[in-house]
């Protein structure tokens, strides 16, 4: 007998190319916008409200283009998370920025 030894052992289970988180969502946000919202639209553009809708939610679920690994939502998720006023260093100068670090916090002691 053959068996199929899967070469990831991590891989998550995909039903037409869409993980089962992926899919969940798609299905709980396409019942709220083309049922719940649908009051919302007047008759005359509901073909042009679902046309838009149906692009939408293919568009949210393609690979994002700034964040390898990962969907335009969930760029979208980290974008709203993302603190404005919290400054994140970039460690291509570490040595500088530590040596930059020490020389702020000496000026302020010296302040103090």
């Amino acid at each position: 007998m053959k068996y199929e030894i899967p070469k990831e052992i991590k891989a998550k289970p995909k039903i037409l190319g869409l993980e089962m988180r992926e899919l969940v969502i798609i299905l709980i946000s396409s019942l709220l916008l083309l049922t719940i919202l649908r009051d919302l639209v007047h008759s005359v553009f509901m073909i042009p409200y679902i046309v838009v809708a149906v692009i939408g939610m293919i568009y949210l679920f393609l690979p994002s283009g700034q964040n390898p690994d990962k969907r335009v939502y969930e760029s979208m998720m980290l974008w709203f998370r993302n603190k404005k006023g919290v400054y994140h260093a970039i460690d291509h100068h570490k040595n500088q920025n530590i040596a930059t670090h020490e020389e702020v916090q000496s000026t302020r002691r010296s302040d103090v």
